[in-house]
């Protein structure tokens, strides 16, 4: 289960290359916005999948995914429904997979977005699989919704950014929680709007996660460690290969060390980081 947030997705390559190292394999892959896109790539070949990912995330910069600065500004300017028209996003999903539908994918992979219109997880599992992807990353107001089956869709992590109950849903015992650790960012002494909207969407995920987590207390949930708090933007790609191996050190340790012995979680979620100690 791959949680969303944009640029902290790097996180994930870490965490994928140390489980590589196990013998835990996935049945099925279940993905929101940046997690849905990397985990089209576990899911179309979980082998290839942790090599095939840090290629790519090691030269990813901020325009192959969020395009030019000077076309988002007029669109900005002509009150434009999005800032960003989301072709350079496309291209780059279109580079990483050569698979165009779900029936591609080795393994079974949904991409979890939000009916725009109800508010609705919708879980996106058949048919077009780039623009389910899309759908899944299409952050509002930033990416244009995408049109699909009569739906309006935008981004899931609008209401399950970190989609375990949704992985629970469709059958999983244990669920390996690959998280990005969006809900630690934005620290409080940031007090820019950009930085303001950031914190009050990171508040809301980490409330889904908490509220997730108590659904699934039957089940085993693993949930693997990352660099919380990762102190830059989730828009800035630079640190991207300093995230993941930061992340494959701490993950490779911690399964090193992991015994499972019956449902429970094991690990911590980022925002159990956020709890005030009293």
């Amino acid at each position: 289960m791959l949680a969303g947030g944009a640029s902290y997705g790097a996180v994930q390559v870490g965490q994928l290359r140390a489980l590589a190292k196990t013998d835990i394999a996935p049945d099925m892959v279940v993905g929101t916005s940046v997690g849905a896109l990397n985990g089209t790539i576990v899911a179309e070949d979980p082998g290839s999948a942790p090599d095939r990912l840090a290629a790519l995330w090691s030269t990813v910069t901020r325009e192959d995914i969020f395009g030019k600065t000077l076309p988002t500004a007029y669109r900005l300017a002509s009150r434009q429904s999005s800032a960003i028209d989301s072709r350079a996003l496309q291209s780059f999903l279109e580079r990483a997979t050569s698979a165009r539908s779900f029936a591609d994918l080795k393994v079974p992979h949904t991409a979890v977005a939000t009916d725009f219109e109800t508010g609705e997880a919708v879980a996106l599992r058949d048919g077009d699989l780039v623009s389910a992807v899309m759908a899944s990353a299409a952050i509002p107001a930033i990416f244009p919704a995408i049109e699909r089956d009569g739906r309006t869709l935008v981004d899931g992590g609008v209401v399950a950014n970190v989609p375990i109950n949704i992985a629970a849903a469709q059958g999983a015992q244990t669920i390996v929680v690959l998280d990005c650790g969006f809900t630690v960012v934005a620290p409080a002494q940031e007090t820019t709007l950009r930085a303001t909207l950031l914190r009050t969407a990171a508040i809301m995920a980490s409330q889904q996660v908490r509220r997730d987590l108590e659904k699934v207390r039957d089940r085993t949930v693993l949930y693997l460690p990352g660099p919380w708090p990762i102190r830059t933007r989730p828009d800035d790609f630079r640190d991207s290969q300093e995230l993941a191996n930061a992340a494959f050190e701490l993950s490779l340790e911690w399964l090193s060390k992991l015994r499972i012995e019956g449902a429970g979680r094991y690990g911590k979620a980022p925002s159990d980081f956020l709890v005030r100690k009293s």
